[in-house]
């Protein structure tokens, strides 16, 4: 696991390329299915930004960019193998979005391309926090918005003692038992642990050039969404 928690470019692409036909089901168990509301929020936060296209980045099965509507939406991720069960789900629901392989520290886009980026549970698995920021805000068209999905520590010692439990009793034994790769669901609660809160990284998104305009918990501290702006 210790490649993984070093943010590993590779080591994170094949684990997800091998929890990837269990991530929906698991990601829904370990939520209690909160995570289909998370990702509404999210896709809510999108009246903030201009009009024009939508990157959801990070997108994974492609739940948010399928969430999308009334604008033109590319899905972008590293894995393939998360990108072909997005693709699928796409066609079963008869949507288009452009689906493309990704490196959120190396976007395969021109400057300015996107009015809004969206990354559900993503920046937390980026190499370089600070490094994938810049990124985006590069791609990012001025006053384009991101907008954030993503477990963090909490701040509250009750919620943080509560989501530990949590973590020991049913997200590493339940991951272990369905997924394919057991030690993924070990990884997911110490890659929670190792990064920045949500304070701590909007933090970072304002030494990167983004104006920090919403930074909120979720379900008492178990997510957070937060949302910032391009400065110029």
């Amino acid at each position: 696991m210790d490649e993984r928690l070093a943010r590993r470019p590779d080591a994170i692409r094949r684990m997800f390329g091998e929890i990837a036909p269990r991530y929906d089901l698991l990601n829904h168990l370990l939520s209690l299915r909160r995570d289909v509301g998370w990702r509404r929020r999210l896709v809510a936060t999108l009246s903030s930004a201009p009009k024009g296209a939508v990157l959801d980045l990070a997108t994974g099965t492609g739940d948010v960019a399928l969430g999308v509507r009334d604008r033109a939406v590319v899905g972008g991720d590293f894995c393939l193998d998360m990108l072909a069960l997005a693709a699928r789900k796409a066609r079963r629901k008869q949507r288009t979005v452009a689906w493309t392989g990704a490196d959120a520290l190396a976007l395969p886009f021109a400057d300015g391309s996107f009015a809004a980026v969206t990354i559900a549970f993503g920046v937390r698995n980026f190499s370089g926090l600070a490094a994938g920021f810049r990124e985006i805000r590069r791609v990012l068209a001025p006053t384009g918005v991101l907008a954030i999905l993503e477990l963090h520590r909490p701040r509250g010692r009750a919620a943080a003692g509560a989501i530990a439990v949590w973590n020991r009793l049913f997200v590493t034994p339940l991951g272990h038992l369905i997924s394919h790769d057991g030690d993924a669901y070990a990884y997911l609660p110490a890659s929670v642990d190792t990064f920045p809160d949500r304070l701590e990284m909007a933090g970072v998104l304002e030494r990167e050039g983004f104006a920090v305009i919403e930074s909120r918990d979720l379900s008492r501290g178990i997510a957070a969404l937060t949302v910032a702006r391009r400065e110029d």
